[in-house]
């Protein structure tokens, strides 16, 4: 059995850039176009705000989800 990432995490950071880069990589079916833009070239802003979102959901989730 793994254990639970977010509970285990020893690198908050890492642990938030992750999550920031999957959450952006959700967004991509949802482009009408084919030019979507990986995690490395999404550019300073987005990425800021998806560690903030990361940051946010990881506190959620710690918070109210885990034991």
């Amino acid at each position: 059995m793994s254990r639970c990432r977010i509970c285990t995490a020893n690198d908050e950071a890492e642990l938030v850039e992750q999550m920031a880069e999957a959450m952006w990589l959700t967004q991509e079916s949802s482009t009408l176009d084919d030019e979507w833009r990986p995690w490395a070239h999404a550019g300073p802003y987005w990425q800021r705000v998806m560690r903030e979102f990361a940051a946010a959901s990881l506190k959620v989730l710690r918070r109210d989800f885990t034991a």
